[in-house]
Protein backbone atom coordinates (compact mmCIF):
# COMPACT_ATOMS: atom_id res chain seq x y z
CA UNK A 1 0.00 0.00 0.00
CA UNK A 2 1.04 3.50 -0.67
CA UNK A 3 2.09 5.80 1.75
CA UNK A 4 -1.25 7.87 3.69
CA UNK A 5 -0.81 11.29 5.64
CA UNK A 6 -3.25 10.99 8.85
CA UNK A 7 -4.10 13.31 10.87
CA UNK A 8 -2.82 12.76 14.68
CA UNK A 9 -5.39 13.33 16.95
CA UNK A 10 -7.49 11.22 19.61
CA UNK A 11 -10.72 12.28 21.75
CA UNK A 12 -10.57 15.08 24.25
CA UNK A 13 -9.68 13.38 27.39
CA UNK A 14 -7.59 11.00 29.43
CA UNK A 15 -8.73 7.31 29.55
CA UNK A 16 -7.87 5.86 32.92
CA UNK A 17 -10.55 2.96 33.20
CA UNK A 18 -10.35 -0.51 31.00
CA UNK A 19 -7.49 -1.00 28.71
CA UNK A 20 -5.09 1.71 26.73
CA UNK A 21 -6.12 -0.41 24.07
CA UNK A 22 -9.81 -0.04 23.71
CA UNK A 23 -10.33 3.93 24.18
CA UNK A 24 -10.17 6.26 21.50
CA UNK A 25 -9.65 9.01 24.02
CA UNK A 26 -5.63 10.23 25.32
CA UNK A 27 -4.07 7.18 26.89
CA UNK A 28 -1.90 9.36 29.28
CA UNK A 29 -1.25 13.11 30.08
CA UNK A 30 0.06 15.41 33.12
CA UNK A 31 -0.36 18.92 33.83
CA UNK A 32 -2.71 19.36 30.20
CA UNK A 33 -5.90 20.24 29.57
CA UNK A 34 -8.16 20.35 26.51
CA UNK A 35 -9.80 23.45 24.64
CA UNK A 36 -11.54 22.75 21.11
CA UNK A 37 -10.79 19.07 21.38
CA UNK A 38 -7.11 19.42 21.49
CA UNK A 39 -4.31 19.36 24.54
CA UNK A 40 -2.45 22.26 25.59
CA UNK A 41 -0.20 23.03 28.80
CA UNK A 42 -2.05 24.32 32.06
CA UNK A 43 -0.67 27.47 33.75
CA UNK A 44 2.12 28.00 35.76
CA UNK A 45 2.11 28.74 39.43
CA UNK A 46 4.18 31.10 41.89
CA UNK A 47 4.23 31.18 45.60
CA UNK A 48 2.60 34.76 47.27
CA UNK A 49 3.01 33.41 50.82
CA UNK A 50 5.40 31.43 52.64
CA UNK A 51 4.68 31.68 56.01
CA UNK A 52 1.22 30.46 56.40
CA UNK A 53 1.72 28.01 60.05
CA UNK A 54 -0.75 25.35 59.21
CA UNK A 55 -1.67 23.25 56.44
CA UNK A 56 -5.15 25.16 55.07
CA UNK A 57 -8.10 23.21 55.18
CA UNK A 58 -10.81 25.56 54.01
CA UNK A 59 -10.38 28.91 52.05
CA UNK A 60 -12.38 31.75 52.18
CA UNK A 61 -11.44 35.40 49.52
CA UNK A 62 -13.31 38.32 49.97
CA UNK A 63 -12.47 41.48 47.47
CA UNK A 64 -12.43 45.24 48.23
CA UNK A 65 -10.66 47.94 47.00
CA UNK A 66 -8.28 45.91 44.97
CA UNK A 67 -7.62 43.61 47.53
CA UNK A 68 -8.23 39.94 47.98
CA UNK A 69 -8.66 39.06 51.86
CA UNK A 70 -7.92 35.53 52.38
CA UNK A 71 -8.81 33.51 55.74
CA UNK A 72 -7.02 30.02 55.78
CA UNK A 73 -8.23 27.71 58.75
CA UNK A 74 -6.19 25.35 59.77
CA UNK A 75 -6.12 22.75 62.77
CA UNK A 76 -5.84 25.06 65.44
CA UNK A 77 -5.23 28.28 64.01
CA UNK A 78 -7.34 30.91 62.01
CA UNK A 79 -5.23 33.09 59.77
CA UNK A 80 -5.81 35.81 57.45
CA UNK A 81 -3.30 37.91 54.66
CA UNK A 82 -4.68 39.73 51.40
CA UNK A 83 -3.42 39.88 47.86
CA UNK A 84 -3.01 42.80 45.74
CA UNK A 85 -3.22 42.63 41.71
CA UNK A 86 -0.01 41.97 41.07
CA UNK A 87 0.14 39.02 43.62
CA UNK A 88 2.18 40.84 46.35
CA UNK A 89 1.02 39.61 49.75
CA UNK A 90 0.31 41.15 53.39
CA UNK A 91 1.63 39.50 56.03
CA UNK A 92 -0.34 37.23 57.84
CA UNK A 93 -1.94 37.88 60.92
CA UNK A 94 -3.61 35.49 63.45
CA UNK A 95 -7.14 35.45 64.08
CA UNK A 96 -7.23 32.74 66.17
CA UNK A 97 -10.47 32.67 68.82
CA UNK A 98 -9.20 32.44 72.05
CA UNK A 99 -12.04 30.02 72.68
CA UNK A 100 -10.93 27.55 69.93
CA UNK A 101 -11.42 23.89 70.85
CA UNK A 102 -8.07 22.49 69.99
CA UNK A 103 -8.29 19.03 68.14
CA UNK A 104 -5.84 17.67 65.01
CA UNK A 105 -8.97 17.44 63.25
CA UNK A 106 -10.63 20.44 63.36
CA UNK A 107 -12.46 21.54 59.71
CA UNK A 108 -13.63 24.67 59.32
CA UNK A 109 -16.33 26.23 57.15
CA UNK A 110 -17.12 30.27 56.12
CA UNK A 111 -19.10 32.62 54.82
CA UNK A 112 -19.99 36.47 55.01
CA UNK A 113 -23.04 38.27 56.08
CA UNK A 114 -23.79 41.79 56.64
CA UNK A 115 -24.52 42.60 60.89
CA UNK A 116 -26.27 46.07 61.19
CA UNK A 117 -24.00 48.53 62.60
CA UNK A 118 -21.36 46.03 62.51
CA UNK A 119 -20.14 45.75 58.79
CA UNK A 120 -19.40 42.59 56.85
CA UNK A 121 -18.66 39.61 58.90
CA UNK A 122 -16.67 37.07 58.72
CA UNK A 123 -18.70 33.82 60.10
CA UNK A 124 -16.34 30.48 60.50
CA UNK A 125 -18.08 27.26 61.71
CA UNK A 126 -15.01 24.48 62.85
CA UNK A 127 -15.72 20.94 64.42
CA UNK A 128 -13.48 18.00 64.47
CA UNK A 129 -14.89 16.35 61.37
CA UNK A 130 -11.54 15.45 59.60
CA UNK A 131 -11.68 11.52 60.35
CA UNK A 132 -15.58 11.41 59.58
CA UNK A 133 -18.39 13.42 58.07
CA UNK A 134 -20.72 11.77 60.42
CA UNK A 135 -19.02 13.50 63.54
CA UNK A 136 -20.99 14.38 66.44
CA UNK A 137 -18.87 15.98 68.75
CA UNK A 138 -17.95 19.71 69.47
CA UNK A 139 -18.95 22.27 66.64
CA UNK A 140 -17.91 26.41 67.00
CA UNK A 141 -19.07 29.17 65.28
CA UNK A 142 -17.29 32.82 65.72
CA UNK A 143 -17.53 35.83 63.96
CA UNK A 144 -15.56 38.95 63.20
CA UNK A 145 -15.16 42.32 61.25
CA UNK A 146 -13.98 40.28 57.47
CA UNK A 147 -11.30 43.31 57.08
CA UNK A 148 -9.97 43.27 60.88
CA UNK A 149 -7.48 41.81 62.53
CA UNK A 150 -8.56 40.87 65.62
CA UNK A 151 -9.47 37.56 66.81
CA UNK A 152 -13.04 36.11 66.26
CA UNK A 153 -15.19 36.05 69.13
CA UNK A 154 -17.08 32.90 69.99
CA UNK A 155 -21.09 32.75 69.15
CA UNK A 156 -22.51 31.65 71.88
CA UNK A 157 -26.04 32.79 71.78
CA UNK A 158 -28.10 29.23 70.73
CA UNK A 159 -30.70 27.79 71.83
CA UNK A 160 -30.36 25.28 74.75
CA UNK A 161 -30.27 22.26 72.29
CA UNK A 162 -28.15 23.05 69.06
CA UNK A 163 -25.76 21.46 66.66
CA UNK A 164 -23.51 23.28 65.08
CA UNK A 165 -21.02 20.35 63.33
CA UNK A 166 -22.24 20.61 60.48
CA UNK A 167 -21.52 23.93 59.09
CA UNK A 168 -22.53 27.22 58.22
CA UNK A 169 -24.59 29.53 55.29
CA UNK A 170 -25.60 32.72 55.15
CA UNK A 171 -28.95 33.48 53.42
CA UNK A 172 -29.24 37.44 53.62
CA UNK A 173 -30.47 38.36 56.28
CA UNK A 174 -30.32 35.23 57.73
CA UNK A 175 -27.47 33.04 58.34
CA UNK A 176 -27.89 29.48 59.07
CA UNK A 177 -26.14 26.93 61.03
CA UNK A 178 -26.51 23.87 60.90
CA UNK A 179 -25.55 19.97 62.73
CA UNK A 180 -26.17 16.21 63.49
CA UNK A 181 -29.52 14.57 63.82
CA UNK A 182 -30.71 17.02 60.68
CA UNK A 183 -30.48 20.23 63.09
CA UNK A 184 -30.93 23.56 61.42
CA UNK A 185 -30.67 26.56 62.81
CA UNK A 186 -31.22 30.54 61.44
CA UNK A 187 -30.29 33.68 63.00
CA UNK A 188 -32.25 36.79 63.72
CA UNK A 189 -32.72 38.41 60.55
CA UNK A 190 -29.89 41.41 60.46
CA UNK A 191 -27.98 39.77 62.82
CA UNK A 192 -25.79 36.69 62.13
CA UNK A 193 -25.06 36.11 66.50
CA UNK A 194 -28.36 35.91 67.56
CA UNK A 195 -30.37 32.57 67.15
CA UNK A 196 -32.46 33.43 69.96
CA UNK A 197 -34.37 36.59 69.30
CA UNK A 198 -37.47 37.46 67.12
CA UNK A 199 -37.30 35.68 63.69
CA UNK A 200 -34.94 33.29 64.55
CA UNK A 201 -35.56 29.44 64.55
CA UNK A 202 -34.26 25.87 64.16
CA UNK A 203 -35.42 22.52 63.44
CA UNK A 204 -34.95 18.70 62.75
CA UNK A 205 -35.09 18.55 59.07
CA UNK A 206 -33.60 15.07 58.64
CA UNK A 207 -32.75 11.91 59.80
CA UNK A 208 -29.09 12.55 59.14
CA UNK A 209 -25.93 15.14 59.55
CA UNK A 210 -26.05 18.28 57.48
CA UNK A 211 -22.81 18.79 56.30
CA UNK A 212 -23.24 20.94 53.79
CA UNK A 213 -25.48 23.97 52.55
CA UNK A 214 -25.01 26.68 49.64
CA UNK A 215 -27.37 29.37 48.78
CA UNK A 216 -29.41 28.32 45.88
CA UNK A 217 -31.31 31.10 43.00
CA UNK A 218 -35.14 31.05 44.36
CA UNK A 219 -38.31 32.39 43.12
CA UNK A 220 -41.19 35.19 44.25
CA UNK A 221 -41.56 34.91 47.67
CA UNK A 222 -39.08 31.66 48.49
CA UNK A 223 -36.14 33.55 48.41
CA UNK A 224 -33.70 33.17 50.15
CA UNK A 225 -33.18 29.72 49.56
CA UNK A 226 -30.36 26.95 49.71
CA UNK A 227 -29.47 23.41 49.33
CA UNK A 228 -28.39 21.40 52.10
CA UNK A 229 -26.52 18.21 51.76
CA UNK A 230 -26.90 15.88 54.71
CA UNK A 231 -24.85 12.25 54.32
CA UNK A 232 -28.17 10.39 52.53
CA UNK A 233 -30.73 13.41 51.61
CA UNK A 234 -30.39 16.25 49.30
CA UNK A 235 -32.52 19.02 50.63
CA UNK A 236 -33.84 22.84 49.75
CA UNK A 237 -34.73 24.98 52.33
CA UNK A 238 -37.10 27.78 50.82
CA UNK A 239 -37.93 30.82 52.77
CA UNK A 240 -41.91 31.38 53.13
CA UNK A 241 -42.50 34.11 56.21
CA UNK A 242 -44.91 33.92 59.01
CA UNK A 243 -44.27 31.70 62.01
CA UNK A 244 -42.44 28.46 60.10
CA UNK A 245 -40.28 31.18 58.30
CA UNK A 246 -38.77 28.67 56.10
CA UNK A 247 -39.69 25.23 54.89
CA UNK A 248 -37.59 22.31 53.77
CA UNK A 249 -38.40 19.68 50.68
CA UNK A 250 -36.56 16.75 50.03
CA UNK A 251 -35.00 16.62 46.67
CA UNK A 252 -33.61 13.26 47.21
CA UNK A 253 -33.42 10.45 49.97
CA UNK A 254 -31.09 8.01 47.97
CA UNK A 255 -28.04 10.92 47.70
CA UNK A 256 -24.36 10.81 48.96
CA UNK A 257 -21.53 12.82 49.98
CA UNK A 258 -18.23 12.40 50.04
CA UNK A 259 -16.64 15.02 51.89
CA UNK A 260 -17.93 18.23 52.64
CA UNK A 261 -15.63 20.63 50.46
CA UNK A 262 -15.74 18.46 47.66
CA UNK A 263 -19.29 20.55 46.77
CA UNK A 264 -19.11 23.50 43.83
CA UNK A 265 -21.58 25.76 42.53
CA UNK A 266 -20.68 26.31 38.63
CA UNK A 267 -23.40 28.54 36.40
CA UNK A 268 -26.31 27.90 38.83
CA UNK A 269 -25.61 24.14 38.77
CA UNK A 270 -24.42 22.40 41.23
CA UNK A 271 -21.60 19.32 41.24
CA UNK A 272 -20.40 17.21 43.85
CA UNK A 273 -18.82 13.88 44.28
CA UNK A 274 -20.94 11.13 45.91
CA UNK A 275 -19.61 8.00 48.06
CA UNK A 276 -19.15 6.40 44.82
CA UNK A 277 -20.11 8.83 41.65
CA UNK A 278 -19.91 11.84 40.55
CA UNK A 279 -23.70 13.51 40.85
CA UNK A 280 -24.96 17.26 39.97
CA UNK A 281 -27.90 19.28 40.83
CA UNK A 282 -30.09 21.22 37.90
CA UNK A 283 -33.25 21.23 39.29
CA UNK A 284 -33.20 17.82 40.09
CA UNK A 285 -30.22 15.31 40.91
CA UNK A 286 -28.43 13.53 37.98
CA UNK A 287 -25.09 11.41 38.13
CA UNK A 288 -22.42 13.06 35.78
CA UNK A 289 -21.67 10.77 33.09
CA UNK A 290 -18.25 9.50 33.69
CA UNK A 291 -17.07 6.80 31.59
CA UNK A 292 -13.00 7.19 31.52
CA UNK A 293 -11.74 7.88 34.61
CA UNK A 294 -14.43 6.96 37.39
CA UNK A 295 -12.77 3.79 38.62
CA UNK A 296 -9.09 5.54 38.78
CA UNK A 297 -10.71 7.86 40.74
CA UNK A 298 -12.95 5.66 43.45
CA UNK A 299 -10.18 2.84 43.42
CA UNK A 300 -6.99 4.84 43.99
CA UNK A 301 -8.44 7.41 46.34
CA UNK A 302 -7.00 7.23 50.28
CA UNK A 303 -10.73 6.54 51.73
CA UNK A 304 -9.04 7.59 55.43
CA UNK A 305 -8.60 10.74 53.92
CA UNK A 306 -11.78 11.36 52.41
CA UNK A 307 -12.65 14.50 54.31
CA UNK A 308 -9.61 15.80 52.70
CA UNK A 309 -11.39 15.72 49.02
CA UNK A 310 -11.77 19.72 48.04
CA UNK A 311 -13.29 20.96 44.60
CA UNK A 312 -11.92 23.81 42.67
CA UNK A 313 -13.05 25.41 39.69
CA UNK A 314 -10.93 27.07 36.89
CA UNK A 315 -14.06 28.94 34.86
CA UNK A 316 -11.29 30.10 32.15
CA UNK A 317 -11.42 26.72 30.83
CA UNK A 318 -14.39 25.45 31.84
CA UNK A 319 -13.12 22.61 34.38
CA UNK A 320 -13.93 21.77 37.62
CA UNK A 321 -11.31 19.91 40.11
CA UNK A 322 -11.56 17.47 42.49
CA UNK A 323 -8.53 17.17 44.19
CA UNK A 324 -7.95 13.83 46.35
CA UNK A 325 -5.71 12.12 48.16
CA UNK A 326 -4.21 9.02 45.98
CA UNK A 327 -2.92 5.73 46.69
CA UNK A 328 -1.36 6.06 50.08
CA UNK A 329 -1.05 9.71 50.26
CA UNK A 330 -2.70 11.49 53.37
CA UNK A 331 -2.91 14.56 51.38
CA UNK A 332 -4.86 15.72 48.24
CA UNK A 333 -1.50 14.99 45.78
CA UNK A 334 -3.75 14.22 42.51
CA UNK A 335 -6.69 15.69 41.25
CA UNK A 336 -9.54 14.44 38.38
CA UNK A 337 -11.37 17.29 36.06
CA UNK A 338 -14.38 17.50 34.56
CA UNK A 339 -14.50 20.32 31.38
CA UNK A 340 -18.32 21.36 31.16
CA UNK A 341 -17.34 22.51 28.13
CA UNK A 342 -15.48 20.22 26.12
CA UNK A 343 -18.26 17.09 28.46
CA UNK A 344 -14.79 15.20 29.06
CA UNK A 345 -12.41 14.27 32.05
CA UNK A 346 -8.59 13.76 32.40
CA UNK A 347 -6.49 13.95 35.31
CA UNK A 348 -3.32 15.47 36.96
CA UNK A 349 -0.63 14.86 39.58
CA UNK A 350 -0.64 18.22 42.00
CA UNK A 351 2.96 20.00 42.04
CA UNK A 352 4.92 20.55 45.89
CA UNK A 353 3.46 17.32 47.17
CA UNK A 354 -0.37 18.16 46.52
CA UNK A 355 -2.62 21.07 47.38
CA UNK A 356 -4.32 21.33 50.37
CA UNK A 357 -7.68 23.76 49.83
CA UNK A 358 -8.44 25.51 46.91
CA UNK A 359 -10.71 28.29 45.29
CA UNK A 360 -11.33 31.11 42.42
CA UNK A 361 -11.82 34.26 43.75
CA UNK A 362 -14.52 35.79 41.02
CA UNK A 363 -12.33 39.07 41.19
CA UNK A 364 -8.88 38.08 41.53
CA UNK A 365 -9.42 35.74 38.77
CA UNK A 366 -6.72 33.29 39.44
CA UNK A 367 -6.95 30.22 41.20
CA UNK A 368 -5.50 29.91 44.58
CA UNK A 369 -4.36 26.91 46.58
CA UNK A 370 -2.66 26.19 49.79
CA UNK A 371 0.33 24.19 49.81
CA UNK A 372 0.85 20.80 52.21
CA UNK A 373 4.94 20.78 51.85
CA UNK A 374 6.44 22.31 55.45
CA UNK A 375 9.44 24.25 54.91
CA UNK A 376 12.34 24.95 56.96
CA UNK A 377 11.56 25.76 60.69
CA UNK A 378 11.20 29.07 61.70
CA UNK A 379 11.43 30.49 65.28
CA UNK A 380 7.41 31.36 66.03
CA UNK A 381 7.95 32.85 69.97
CA UNK A 382 10.69 32.96 72.20
CA UNK A 383 10.15 33.15 76.17
CA UNK A 384 13.09 33.91 78.27
CA UNK A 385 14.26 31.13 80.07
CA UNK A 386 17.31 33.48 82.20
CA UNK A 387 17.50 37.08 81.35
CA UNK A 388 21.20 37.19 81.83
CA UNK A 389 22.38 40.55 82.88
CA UNK A 390 24.53 43.80 81.07
CA UNK A 391 21.59 43.90 78.16
CA UNK A 392 20.66 47.20 76.75
CA UNK A 393 17.33 48.12 74.78
CA UNK A 394 18.19 47.07 71.16
CA UNK A 395 20.60 44.48 72.02
CA UNK A 396 20.87 42.37 68.79
CA UNK A 397 20.89 38.16 69.94
CA UNK A 398 21.85 35.09 67.53
CA UNK A 399 20.74 31.82 68.57
CA UNK A 400 23.71 29.11 69.01
CA UNK A 401 22.65 25.69 67.71
CA UNK A 402 20.82 24.24 65.29
CA UNK A 403 21.07 23.25 61.61
CA UNK A 404 20.41 26.24 59.99
CA UNK A 405 20.86 28.06 56.53
CA UNK A 406 19.43 31.32 58.39
CA UNK A 407 20.23 31.80 62.47
CA UNK A 408 17.28 33.20 64.26
CA UNK A 409 17.65 35.99 65.85
CA UNK A 410 16.19 38.03 68.75
CA UNK A 411 15.47 41.71 69.53
CA UNK A 412 15.72 42.83 73.04
CA UNK A 413 12.91 45.22 73.92
CA UNK A 414 13.52 45.99 77.74
CA UNK A 415 15.99 45.70 80.70
CA UNK A 416 15.72 46.29 84.21
CA UNK A 417 18.76 48.49 86.40
CA UNK A 418 21.41 45.03 86.02
CA UNK A 419 20.32 44.87 82.29
CA UNK A 420 18.61 41.95 83.22
CA UNK A 421 16.29 41.10 79.71
CA UNK A 422 12.44 41.43 80.26
CA UNK A 423 10.99 41.71 77.20
CA UNK A 424 12.36 40.55 73.63
CA UNK A 425 10.60 40.39 70.26
CA UNK A 426 12.13 37.62 67.26
CA UNK A 427 13.60 40.13 64.48
CA UNK A 428 14.73 37.17 62.11
CA UNK A 429 12.73 34.04 62.40
CA UNK A 430 15.64 31.73 60.70
CA UNK A 431 15.29 28.25 58.77
CA UNK A 432 16.57 25.49 60.37
CA UNK A 433 16.65 22.16 58.74
CA UNK A 434 17.10 20.85 62.70
CA UNK A 435 16.08 23.10 65.35
CA UNK A 436 18.27 24.10 68.28
CA UNK A 437 17.41 22.20 71.69
CA UNK A 438 15.66 24.27 74.72
CA UNK A 439 16.88 26.30 76.36
CA UNK A 440 19.61 27.97 73.85
CA UNK A 441 21.85 30.25 74.49
CA UNK A 442 22.81 33.33 72.20
CA UNK A 443 25.57 35.65 71.37
CA UNK A 444 25.98 39.23 70.82
CA UNK A 445 24.92 42.01 72.61
CA UNK A 446 26.31 44.35 75.69
CA UNK A 447 25.90 41.49 78.09
CA UNK A 448 25.98 37.64 79.03
CA UNK A 449 23.87 34.93 80.46
CA UNK A 450 20.66 35.35 78.95
CA UNK A 451 19.10 31.84 77.50
CA UNK A 452 15.50 31.12 75.87
CA UNK A 453 13.12 28.74 75.06
CA UNK A 454 11.86 29.17 71.68
CA UNK A 455 9.11 27.55 69.92
CA UNK A 456 10.23 26.39 66.17
CA UNK A 457 7.50 25.23 63.51
CA UNK A 458 7.67 24.45 59.99
CA UNK A 459 5.72 27.06 57.84
CA UNK A 460 3.44 26.44 54.34
CA UNK A 461 3.25 28.05 51.00
CA UNK A 462 0.60 29.11 49.40
CA UNK A 463 0.34 30.07 45.14
CA UNK A 464 -1.38 31.37 42.87
CA UNK A 465 -1.98 29.19 39.85
CA UNK A 466 -2.63 29.79 36.26
CA UNK A 467 0.36 32.37 35.84
CA UNK A 468 2.99 32.03 33.48
CA UNK A 469 4.05 28.90 32.48
CA UNK A 470 6.86 28.15 35.17
CA UNK A 471 6.96 27.25 38.65
CA UNK A 472 8.33 30.38 40.14
CA UNK A 473 9.28 30.53 44.03
CA UNK A 474 11.08 33.30 45.08
CA UNK A 475 14.06 33.70 42.64
CA UNK A 476 13.71 29.85 41.59
CA UNK A 477 12.31 29.41 38.32
CA UNK A 478 11.59 25.28 37.75
CA UNK A 479 10.14 24.37 34.46
CA UNK A 480 6.93 22.07 34.63
CA UNK A 481 7.10 18.96 33.23
CA UNK A 482 3.61 18.66 30.52
CA UNK A 483 2.81 15.84 28.24
CA UNK A 484 0.08 14.05 26.48
CA UNK A 485 -0.17 10.28 24.84
CA UNK A 486 -2.37 9.78 22.16
CA UNK A 487 -4.79 6.88 21.70
CA UNK A 488 -3.45 3.97 19.62
CA UNK A 489 -3.52 3.98 16.10
CA UNK A 490 -3.84 0.38 14.64
CA UNK A 491 -4.21 -0.90 11.42
CA UNK A 492 -6.25 -4.03 12.28
CA UNK A 493 -8.83 -2.21 14.05
CA UNK A 494 -8.89 1.38 11.66
CA UNK A 495 -9.05 -0.53 8.43
CA UNK A 496 -8.75 -4.86 8.73
CA UNK A 497 -5.49 -4.63 7.87
CA UNK A 498 -2.94 -7.05 9.61
CA UNK A 499 0.27 -5.16 9.34
CA UNK A 500 2.16 -3.08 12.10
CA UNK A 501 1.69 0.88 11.20
CA UNK A 502 5.04 2.11 10.20
CA UNK A 503 6.11 6.39 10.58
CA UNK A 504 8.01 7.96 8.10
CA UNK A 505 7.78 11.75 8.84
CA UNK A 506 5.41 13.28 11.09
CA UNK A 507 4.65 17.58 10.11
CA UNK A 508 3.97 19.06 14.14
CA UNK A 509 1.83 22.07 14.58
CA UNK A 510 1.61 23.72 18.08
CA UNK A 511 1.62 27.14 19.24
CA UNK A 512 4.73 26.74 20.77
CA UNK A 513 7.14 28.09 23.07
CA UNK A 514 10.54 26.29 24.05
CA UNK A 515 11.19 23.10 22.98
CA UNK A 516 9.01 20.30 22.64
CA UNK A 517 9.81 16.22 22.27
CA UNK A 518 7.93 13.45 20.87
CA UNK A 519 8.49 9.04 20.95
CA UNK A 520 6.99 7.16 19.56
CA UNK A 521 5.59 4.29 21.58
CA UNK A 522 3.05 1.00 21.29
CA UNK A 523 3.38 -2.79 20.87
CA UNK A 524 2.94 -5.62 18.83
CA UNK A 525 -0.11 -6.72 20.60
CA UNK A 526 -1.90 -5.69 23.78
CA UNK A 527 -0.40 -8.35 25.76
CA UNK A 528 3.03 -7.75 24.22
CA UNK A 529 5.51 -5.21 26.24
CA UNK A 530 5.77 -1.56 25.37
CA UNK A 531 8.61 -0.32 22.68
CA UNK A 532 9.91 3.02 23.34
CA UNK A 533 10.80 4.43 20.24
CA UNK A 534 13.72 7.50 19.96
CA UNK A 535 12.77 11.23 21.10
CA UNK A 536 12.77 13.50 18.94
CA UNK A 537 12.99 17.45 19.55
CA UNK A 538 10.28 19.67 18.33
CA UNK A 539 12.36 22.90 18.26
CA UNK A 540 10.73 25.75 19.14
CA UNK A 541 11.70 27.97 15.74
CA UNK A 542 12.90 25.90 12.83
CA UNK A 543 16.56 26.85 11.75
CA UNK A 544 17.06 24.57 8.72
CA UNK A 545 14.50 22.79 6.43
CA UNK A 546 15.28 19.49 8.36
CA UNK A 547 13.94 21.04 11.70
CA UNK A 548 10.45 21.37 10.09
CA UNK A 549 9.35 18.24 10.20
CA UNK A 550 10.50 15.19 12.24
CA UNK A 551 11.59 11.56 10.42
CA UNK A 552 10.77 8.38 12.15
CA UNK A 553 11.92 4.75 11.41
CA UNK A 554 9.84 3.24 13.57
CA UNK A 555 6.82 0.82 13.70
CA UNK A 556 3.91 -0.69 16.07
CA UNK A 557 0.81 -2.51 14.98
CA UNK A 558 -0.32 -0.04 18.54
CA UNK A 559 1.59 3.27 17.81
CA UNK A 560 1.19 5.91 19.80
CA UNK A 561 2.90 9.24 20.05
CA UNK A 562 4.11 10.89 23.83
CA UNK A 563 4.62 14.59 23.09
CA UNK A 564 6.01 16.41 25.77
CA UNK A 565 7.23 20.11 27.33
CA UNK A 566 9.82 20.25 30.22
CA UNK A 567 11.57 23.77 29.76
CA UNK A 568 11.79 26.82 31.38
CA UNK A 569 9.13 29.01 29.74
CA UNK A 570 7.72 26.12 27.85
CA UNK A 571 3.82 26.01 27.04
CA UNK A 572 1.91 24.37 23.65
CA UNK A 573 -1.15 24.47 22.10
CA UNK A 574 -1.73 21.63 19.56
CA UNK A 575 -2.83 22.35 16.17
CA UNK A 576 -3.32 19.82 13.22
CA UNK A 577 -0.31 17.21 13.73
CA UNK A 578 -0.03 15.19 10.27
CA UNK A 579 1.90 12.07 10.25
CA UNK A 580 2.77 9.56 7.11
CA UNK A 581 2.41 6.21 7.84
CA UNK A 582 2.64 3.10 5.87
CA UNK A 583 2.26 -0.45 6.63
CA UNK A 584 4.69 -2.42 7.80
CA UNK A 585 5.21 -6.32 8.52
CA UNK A 586 2.71 -8.52 9.36
CA UNK A 587 4.26 -9.26 13.00
CA UNK A 588 1.59 -9.96 15.75
CA UNK A 589 3.85 -10.62 18.80
CA UNK A 590 6.46 -8.73 20.55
Amino acid sequence: MPENIIQIRSLPGIKRDGTKFEGDQYVDGRWVRFQRGLPRKMGGYRSINKYLSGVARALHEYTLDLLTYVHAGSANLLEQFYIDGTYNSSVITNRTPTTLTNSPANLWQFDVDTAAGSGLQILAQVAPNLNCICNSDGGQVFSGDAFGASVLTEITNFPPIYSATGGVVALHPYTVIFGSDGFVMWSTPGDPTDYTGPGAGNAYVTGQKIVRGLALRGGPGNSPSALLWSADTLLRMSYTGGTAVFQFDTISAQSSILSAQSVIEYDGVFYWVGSDRFLMFNGVVREVENNININFFFDNMNYAQRQKVFAMKVTRFGEIWWCFPKDDSIEPNHAVIYNVRENTWYDTPLPNGGRSAGLFPAVFRKPLMSGVAPQDAQASVAAINGGGTGYVAGNTLTVVGGEYSIPTEITVDTVNGSGTILTVSISNAGRYALSPVNPVNVTGGAGSGATFNITFSNPFKFWVHEVGTDEVDGINVNPIQSYFETADISLPVQSQINRATQVLLMEPDFVQSGDMTVQARGRANARAPEVDGEIKVITETAQTPQEQVIHFKEQRRELRFRFESNTAGGNYETGLILAHVQPGDGTTVG
